[in-house]
């Protein structure tokens, strides 16, 4: 019998936000919001349902150094709240 999947913890993460290239060479390559984190880590950041390739709110976050909270999911951190 299978172990059920265990669900995302949720966790924060603080980095600066850039805006860059992803999925570069995909059918799903555009410019992207990214957190590159302080330990080195980078995650494409998505905002609970926010268009993940289009919001408004996650783009006014580029260029400033935020702590985030959300759940990481691969290569993606999808949050829900910008911790102040």
């Amino acid at each position: 019998m299978n172990k059920p999947a265990r669900p995302p913890q949720v966790e924060e993460i603080q980095g600066r936000v850039v805006s860059r290239k992803a999925l570069a060479g995909t059918a799903s390559e555009h410019t992207g919001i990214v957190i590159e984190t302080n330990s080195g880590e980078n995650f494409r950041l998505q905002r609970v349902g926010g268009n993940p390739f289009a919001d408004t709110e996650t783009k006014k976050l580029v260029g400033q150094v935020v702590r985030v909270r959300g759940v990481r999911l691969g290569d993606i951190f999808r949050f829900t709240d910008v911790v102040s």
